[in-house]
């Protein structure tokens, strides 16, 4: 169960908005290990970083200016600070699949994190090992369950904020506000918004023989403001206060 909720996250996050051209073609079906060499974690950061997005040849126009393990490292900090000890080990992500090659010729490779009822799935550039877009996955039934008088729902939601808080640059002050943003994209008609330089997108792949398989991704990378013109998302500060207007005229 565990290795099918992470290929068919990873089969979402290909064929999900990312620009990448043959993702039909990807080879996803050699998964090995990870090289053990990772960056130093001298540049890694908790707190607020607004120069982690850096510009890319990629097709999204940017990356963040993290790696893996400064992500994992990022994520596990946050994680305490917020009262969950939920650790995911750096030497735990596995390449799924060979290298490919977007629309303007970037090559990257995906990685995934099989974890407890979740799992993540990362691109990262192969020529700067920077990350391009990343995401949390997992089954409907476990977002919808309740354990220990908690809703699955909320700690999935958390999960994913501070994920897209540690790679982004963010800060731990702005997991609320990307966790309400997730929220909007599960709950309201909308599956993505613009906030801050980033997208945030909820993926959804329906398993029409047992619904409760059906899988979801909560993935953020950032963009350029030509990618973000072209391709017309909403803002998020904008989507809410349209949502609210609508609201007032209602009552």
């Amino acid at each position: 169960m565990k290795k099918s909720l992470v290929l068919i996250v990873a089969v979402i996050l290909m064929l999900s908005l990312f620009g990448c051209s043959d993702k039909k073609n990807a080879d996803v079906s050699g998964v090995v290990d990870a090289p053990d060499k990772f960056s130093t974690l001298d540049e890694a950061k908790v707190t607020e970083n607004p120069n982690i997005r850096k510009e890319s040849e990629n097709v999204n126009g940017m990356c963040y200016a993290i790696t893996l393990e400064e992500f994992t490292y990022n994520y596990n900090e946050m994680l305490k600070e917020a009262g969950n000890l939920d650790m995911i080990n750096p030497k735990g992500w596995k390449m799924l699949g060979s290298p490919q090659n977007d629309a303007n010729g970037t090559e990257y490779q995906y990685y995934y994190y099989d974890a407890d009822k979740i799992s993540f799935t990362a691109s990262v550039e192969t020529k700067t090992n920077y990350i391009m877009n990343i995401g949390l996955g997992t089954t409907m039934s476990n977002f919808v369950s309740i354990e220990n008088e908690k809703n699955n729902s909320d700690t999935i939601l958390m999960k994913s904020a501070v994920m897209a808080a540690a790679v982004s640059g963010m800060g731990i002050n702005k997991v609320d506000t990307i966790q309400d943003i997730f929220y909007l994209t599960t709950f309201e008609n909308t599956n993505e918004l613009w906030y801050n330089g980033n997208v945030y997108a909820l993926s959804t792949n329906e398993d029409k023989a047992d619904s409760e398989r059906s899988t979801m991704l909560f993935r953020t990378f950032p963009i350029s403001d030509e990618v973000k013109e072209k391709w017309g998302i909403d803002e998020y500060e904008s989507y809410v206060a349209n949502a609210t207007q609508v609201t007032t005229n209602a009552n």
